[in-house]
């Protein structure tokens, strides 16, 4: 649509043929700009489009020629982008703003042309515009719309500012021609604009991802490729790419996947990959990952493939170091005999491997799921379900960080078996309730005998130890001693008997002598058995013991011994016995004190004994080499009967020794 504000008048002869060469010249001008234009570089158009306004607006005698396009920041003002004036200072136009031309914004936006012999012209509508061009002194106009693809994009606005003029209609179409150059040359170089911009985002996503970029043209066999893409080839920035050249920077024994990749049938849509490794110029390789699609001509034929390279070296080695990571796992969860499960109970879900189905017996068609949980708890020995149960809410609830036990457990086919179970929660939702939890298993059932064998191997060993000592006791108290005495009463009468003074003091000497050797061996007769703690029980052979070394003047030993059962058991008795023998012993030779306390009580479950000084003390950590022995022969005995040795102590903080062991009463 053209919207025609005047009409032209007549013309006389002369005025004709000058017209007629003003537009043959106008003609050649524009054949000239319609070449000009075509296929002109991007960075070339806005140059040449200021030309063109010049040598039209001269030729034309035009005062003003405006290039206007919309605003990408403001879409209600149009921006003048390019433009000449003739007389006038050359300067920028002003903003065309909507509020002061919004009947030639509107018919901008229709795509119409507006032709104005003189403000006059325009209609009522467009009254706000007349106003306007009269401020401006705006005499003639011609405005011609711009579009792209019947998309609006500016306008070209031809005005006279010292006298008004016509239009013709054949002129306006030229004039719309030149437009339309205009139009195309500046949408070819936003379209540039745009793509140098969208390709300058993906350069930087490529590089922020170390993506390299690549084209395989399939009919020359060229390639395009960024300067990551070839840093990850092994191939120079000025390096002329194409297949063959990327086929030999790959490994050979790889060459294989690169060639089937980019020879795969091209399939519109479809992501081709392949991993493969790059010789470097240190003679080492490189991992890449390459992902390719293929984008088929119209007849089918493969075109180009577009892709993408990634240089993974560090994530093959990460991945390479966990596998033989798993592998070691493995092997060493193997030979260790470890079962491993994982129980999801926001899932409601489980995973656990052939060894935990084989230690809990569960059979291969069996329990699934969470339901393997019920099938644990309904096989736990009687005796010790409750303390693993407890263990486990206490697990659950997040009272105990990690659960460590040993039970009895009863095996479907094997019978009474023995498990070690660690486990621990590895996932808790907001409320601390357990949504995932881990653990392992091992049949321990074989080492329990072993300890069980070896428990009754050092009893027996103790027993036949103690069996010696007694009898080396009898022997030093039942012969020994008698012929001892028996001797001392020879020498005394021989001493009565002698007339001789000194040979009598002699004999008296040589008696006090044989009396003290006499104690002395009852000492150790008691030390080798104490009878006392057969006949009496346990109390009272501690109390013996104390009260000998007190008499001795080892040290001063204070005592409190509470009611214990009325028998107990003997193994028990003696352990603690020897305990305190091995304290005392370690109190008097290290402890550099003469003041000892022992204690001796039954708790719910056993018997516990402490020996106490305020001495020294000692690093238990590095005890000294006699006293170390101690211990350890302290701990090795109480081992043997199930109890448990507690030391505490520190530097000149004194020392003391508790023994507990578990309460077995002996039957009548």
């Amino acid at each position: 649509m053209v919207y025609r504000g005047g009409v032209a008048g007549p013309e006389d002869t002369a005025h004709a043929r000058e017209q007629a060469d003003r537009r043959l010249e106008f003609e050649t001008l524009l054949a000239d700009l319609s070449s000009r234009f075509i296929n002109l570089a991007p960075e070339l158009v806005d140059g040449a489009i200021q030309d063109a306004l010049h040598r039209v607006c001269e030729l034309l005698e035009i005062d003003r020629a405006v290039l206007w396009q919309w605003s990408a920041a403001t879409p209600t003002e149009i921006t003048p982008t390019h433009w000449y004036q003739g007389q006038d200072v050359l300067r920028r136009p002003e903003l065309l703003r909507q509020e002061d031309y919004p009947w030639f914004v509107q018919q901008m936006l229709a795509g119409n042309i507006v032709i104005a012999a003189s403000p006059d012209e325009l209609p009522v509508e467009a009254s706000v515009d007349r106003e306007t061009a009269r401020r401006l002194g705006l005499k003639s106009n011609v405005t011609l719309p711009l579009s792209a693809g019947g998309v609006p994009v500016g306008a070209l606005a031809l005005t006279m500012t010292q006298a008004e003029r016509t239009w013709p209609e054949a002129l306006v179409k030229r004039l719309q021609l030149i437009a339309d150059v205009f139009a195309n040359a500046l949408e070819r170089k936003r379209a540039d604009e745009a793509y140098r911009k969208s390709e300058g985002r993906l350069a930087l996503a490529a590089d922020a991802a170390e993506a390299g970029l690549w084209i395989l043209d399939y009919r020359s066999g060229a390639v395009w490729a960024t300067a990551r893409a070839r840093a990850i080839f092994g191939l120079s920035v000025d390096e002329v790419v194409t297949l063959e050249a990327l086929q030999a920077a790959i490994h050979p024994d790889d060459r294989h996947l690169i060639r089937e990749l980019m020879e795969r049938p091209a399939r519109p849509g479809e992501l081709n990959s392949a991993e493969c490794r790059v010789m470097t110029s240190e003679g080492g390789v490189r991992w890449i990952l390459s992902r390719g699609r293929a984008q088929p001509t119209s007849t089918g034929e493969p075109g180009q493939m577009m892709g993408v390279s990634f240089d993974i070296s560090e994530r093959k080695e990460e991945q390479e170091a966990l596998l033989a990571g798993q592998a070691r796992l493995r092997a060493a969860a193997e030979l260790a005999g470890l079962a491993y499960y994982e129980f999801d109970f926001a899932e409601d879900a489980a995973y656990f491997d052939d060894r935990y189905r084989d230690i809990v017996g569960i059979p291969r068609d069996g329990e699934r799921g969470l339901d393997a949980i019920g099938y644990w708890t309904e096989h736990l020995h009687p005796d010790d379900r409750s303390r693993v149960l407890e263990l486990r809410r206490r697990l659950h609830d997040g009272s105990l960080d990690q659960l460590v036990a040993e039970y009895r457990y009863l095996h479907p086919r094997r019978g009474e078996t023995w498990v070690q179970h660690m486990a621990r929660v590895t996932a808790r939702d907001a409320n601390g309730r357990t949504l995932k939890s881990d653990g392992v298993l091992r049949d321990i059932s074989a080492l329990k005998e072993s300890e069980a064998e070896l428990r009754e191997l050092g009893l027996r060993l103790i027993a036949a130890h103690e069996e010696e000592r007694a009898r080396l006791a009898r022997e030093l108290h039942d012969d020994m001693s008698q012929r001892l005495a028996v001797v001392t009463i020879g020498i005394g009468r021989a001493a009565s008997a002698t007339a001789d003074d000194e040979r009598a003091e002699a004999l008296q000497t040589a008696t006090g002598e044989l009396l003290r050797l006499g104690e002395d061996m009852h000492s150790l007769a008691y030390q080798l058995h104490p009878s006392i703690l057969e006949e009496l029980g346990l109390a009272e052979a501690l109390r013996a013991e104390c009260e000998r070394r007190t008499r001795q003047g080892q040290i001063d030993i204070s005592m409190a011994f509470e009611p214990l059962p009325a028998r107990v058991a003997p193994e028990a008795a003696l352990c603690l016995f020897r305990v305190a023998q091995e304290a005392l012993n370690n109190a008097a030779r290290h402890a550099e004190t003469d003041a000892v306390s022992i204690t001796l009580r039954q708790t719910d479950d056993g018997l516990l004994l402490a020996v106490s000084d305020d001495g020294v003390g000692f690093d238990p950590e590095s005890p000294r080499t006699g006293m170390h022995l101690g211990l350890a022969s302290m701990r090795e005995r109480l081992q043997l009967v199930s109890g448990t040795l507690t030391i505490e102590s520190a530097p000149n903080e004194g020392t003391t020794i508790g023994a507990w062991v578990p309460l077995h009463e002996e039957s009548e």
